[in-house]
């Protein structure tokens, strides 16, 4: 087991740390198939309104390989089909009928994993509704199943720092994750788990699996980071990522035939410590995230993740929620205050010197101001960037220099954003770079 040493990056003490216990949700009433955290697809809608569909029964596909579909996560009636401008589809909510029936596919045993072949694999799981799962560095697009990886990197943490511990899916899918390392040996000569040294104690049971180890500095779990200090070779870059409910995901369909459609959840939320809960892959959001003022954000991931709807559902790479209260008043002589309750990168507030948990709102605390060369995103960025540098390439269209600073190698984990103090949306921009570099290619 190796270590990876992280020179850079930060943790926050941020209130809302979810406990490892697991609470189970009653069954909801709709289940949503959500289009919007899917990167680059140009998706086919395979149903109507008002059509009957069982669990597994393809909803849409992406056009760029109709092979790829994404599936019913629940047996019901289409209720509704949501579209955004230009008719950009965003949802597929589904009203729940019981009893549930399953679209059928046949079980691969255990020990018959080696008597099926690889592309007989990659087609059942591009029927199944599970192939995407797989994604491929360096624009963590649908994984291109003609091309075998230097390297596949599992990820037990998660992206987020509230991601759910692999400790609580593990007890319950050991074997299942265990099937699902052996079906990636199907596609790569070499599988990379990672997993953080505070989540140890609880993965003993699967110890031996786990290559490397990181700190707990997010985000030295996320797979992007973990592929800037392995990667030795230009090849590398297209290697692979998938995260362990995914894996375990694959392996139970193939296991079992059938689509799984449980996933476990965290919900965080300001001085509410929640349980783990295990629900419906695709639940609605309302009923996950509970009451909360109508002003607060709830988004799908603390630094990097999307705003959700309150009225949507959530989707396919979900796994998160966190509700950010309501911004507040503004404060009077805020530049002199000692900061006790604020989150601090500079160590600027007295907050800098307390352990504490602190708490986040949604307030700006200020606007937004030109770039001051401060370095603060040099000096946080876990790949050795230089953001600051490469927004500005990108400002002046000089995409070149962007590639030569790294842009392809930015993870998207968001801390350049939330340290800089002109409160420039860095992550937002290299991120619309890399997606505008890798469509032009494409």
């Amino acid at each position: 087991m190796e270590k990876i040493k992280l020179s850079k990056g930060f943790t926050p003490q941020l209130a809302g740390m979810p406990d490892t216990s697991l609470i189970q949700l009653p069954t909801p009433h709709t289940i949503g198939l959500s289009a919007l955290d899917i990167p680059y697809i140009r998706p086919k809608l395979l149903v109507k309104e008002n059509d009957p569909v069982k669990t597994g029964t393809p909803l849409f596909c992406d056009k760029r390989d109709t092979a790829i579909q994404y599936v019913s996560p629940g047996t019901g009636t289409v209720k509704k089909i949501w579209f955004g401008e230009r008719r950009q589809l965003q949802e597929v909510v589904i009203a729940l009928d019981a009893p549930e029936k399953f679209v059928q596919f046949d079980p691969v045993p255990k020990k018959g994993l080696g008597n099926i072949s690889k592309q007989e694999l990659i087609l059942r799981l591009k029927q199944g509704g599970l192939w995407q799962s797989l994604r491929q560095f360096p624009a963590k697009d649908t994984a291109d199943s003609s091309h075998r990886p230097a390297m596949i990197i599992v990820s037990l943490n998660g992206n987020d720092i509230f991601s759910p511990h692999p400790g609580i899916l593990l007890d319950r899918e050991k074997q299942a994750f265990e099937f699902g390392l052996d079906l990636l040996k199907h596609f790569s000569d070499r599988v990379i788990v990672t997993a953080r040294h505070s989540s140890l104690g609880r993965l003993k049971p699967i110890l031996s699996h786990i290559t490397h180890t990181v700190a707990d500095t997010y985000p030295a779990w996320d797979p992007g980071v973990v592929l800037f200090h392995l990667k030795k070779s230009a090849d590398e870059n297209t290697s692979w990522c998938i995260t362990a409910d995914h894996l375990v995901m694959m392996a139970t369909f193939l296991i079992t035939g059938r689509y799984p459609v449980e996933r476990i959840v965290t919900v965080t939320k300001n001085g509410d410590k929640r349980p783990h809960i295990l629900t419906r892959q695709g639940a609605p959001i309302k009923i996950l995230s509970g009451s909360f003022h109508p002003e607060s954000l709830v988004t799908t991931g603390r630094f990097n993740g999307r705003i959700a709807d309150i009225q949507g559902h959530l989707g396919f790479f979900e796994n998160t929620l966190n509700i950010i209260d309501a911004a507040g008043e503004d404060e009077l002589f805020g530049f002199i205050r000692p900061g006790t309750d604020k989150t601090t990168v500079s160590r600027a507030f007295l907050s800098c010197l307390s352990k504490n948990p602190q708490k986040v709102d949604a307030t700006l605390h200020g606007e937004e101001r030109a770039c001051i060369n401060c370095s603060y995103c040099e000096n946080i960025c876990p790949n050795d960037l230089m953001p600051s540098f490469i927004m500005k390439a990108l400002h002046s269209d000089e995409i070149e220099d962007a590639l030569a600073y790294g842009l392809l190698d930015c993870c998207r984990c968001g801390l350049c954003a939330y340290t800089c103090p002109s409160k420039i949306e860095l992550t937002q921009i290299l991120s619309h770079g890399m997606d505008s570099h890798y469509k032009d290619k494409a």
